[in-house]
């Protein structure tokens, strides 16, 4: 009962965990074009102190989706 009741845990734990994925998208954008706007946005929006299990996603979503469509890019979720 317990194994079970842990693996609930974990397994609630890890999709929490999971990162929403973002798809940013503008008519005419090369993927090059899109690349250098993400990294740039994504440097706007680094939050250093956030807690992320990867040094990358420690950024703000809302941030970055801000800068993303100031660029021209319509934001979604990738469902």
């Amino acid at each position: 009962m317990i194994r079970r009741l842990v693996g609930v845990l974990c397994l609630g734990l890890l999709a929490g965990c999971a990162s929403e994925r973002w798809i940013y998208e503008r008519p005419g954008t090369t993927p090059a074009k899109l690349d250098a706007d993400l990294e740039a946005c994504r440097r706007e929006a680094h939050r250093p102190r956030t807690f992320a299990l990867w040094r990358s996603d420690r950024f703000d979503q809302d941030v970055l989706n801000r800068c993303m469509e100031h660029k021209g890019y319509a934001a979604r979720r990738d469902d």
